[in-house]
């Protein structure tokens, strides 16, 4: 009788674990499947939101598909092209090459970007770019001193370096030797900007109503040389702060081309040219405006 008793005791005692441990197990799915609803829901979140990305308008209205990573930013080729999504005659989805524009904002307005430099627009610093340079200007409050202080951006693509910065320096000098009142103090010298070696010129410029400094810095990454042109009156910047804000603010992308051998001279013996074109280049308008996700830019 007393070994019945044990056993239903020993029964109702493992009923009672078995529906606490079946009350464990429901709560800990609920709590799994509503982290997996809410992970599942964030990725489809991500990916409509990444979606607009891939839309450019260009100033005529028509509408650019290209192709973006998982992370949103634009694919592009060796020679910063982008591949834009399309169907051809028999219908296939296929991609082909189209020229990166001259910039491209965000949705917000605040990262511009063209073929090989991001900007990511800084605290107190207003986009003023075009369609040569992706530029900065200091919103006027540089050390509440309200001066100017002016970041210009540009890149040239497969460029002999030697020869733009013999160009600068001969423009430069003719400067200061024709107007030595408002330009003096001309150095040429090294120095180090986004990791890279960079040449430098800087000279001190005058007006009636403010003193400042210009500083050009030549670069090479990848295909492109890099030319960074700085103006900041009344020292409102020194040299070693305005790299430190241009290293913030600006990406100078490395798409992994490299500029191709000097080209042999000789004249060809029997051999026949084929000076025909094959295929077809698009080239946007100079002033072209574009933006994405199908709204203004600016």
């Amino acid at each position: 009788m007393k070994e019945t008793s044990n056993n239903s005791a020993k029964n109702a005692t493992k009923k009672v674990k078995d529906k606490s441990a079946k009350k464990g197990w429901d709560t800990s799915s609920k709590i799994i499947f509503a982290v997996v609803a809410i992970v599942v829901a964030a990725i489809i979140v991500f990916f409509v939101a990444r979606g607009k990305k891939d839309v450019i308008v260009d100033r005529y209205g028509q509408t650019h598909i290209v192709v973006t990573d998982f992370w949103g930013n634009f694919v592009q080729d060796e020679y910063g092209n982008l591949y834009e999504k399309v169907t051809d005659d028999a219908g296939n989805k296929v991609t082909k090459g189209y020229i990166f524009p001259d910039k491209l904002y965000n949705k917000k307005g605040n990262k511009v970007e063209n073929a090989f430099i991001k900007l990511k627009i800084g605290k107190d610093w207003t986009d003023f770019s075009t369609n040569n340079y992706i530029a900065v200007q200091h919103n006027g409050d540089c050390s509440s001193k309200g001066t100017l202080c002016e970041v210009k951006i540009s890149y040239n693509i497969m460029s002999d370096s030697n020869t733009l910065y013999a160009k600068e320096k001969g423009i430069v000098r003719a400067y200061v030797e024709r107007i030595p009142d408002y330009a003096s103090d001309l150095k040429e010298y090294e120095t180090e900007i986004f990791g890279l070696k960079a040449r430098a010129i800087s000279y001190a410029v005058k007006s009636d109503t403010s003193e400042g400094v210009k500083y050009y810095f030549l670069v090479e990454k990848g295909l492109a040389a890099f030319e960074i042109r700085v103006h900041t009156e009344n020292s409102c910047f020194t040299e070693a702060e305005i790299i430190k804000e241009i290293e913030k603010m600006y990406t100078l992308k490395d798409l992994g081309g490299t500029r191709p051998e000097v080209p042999v001279t000789e004249a060809p013996t029997e051999e026949i040219i084929d000076e025909s074109v094959t295929g077809e280049t698009t080239t946007l308008a100079a002033d072209e405006k574009t933006s994405t996700s199908a709204t203004s830019a600016k």
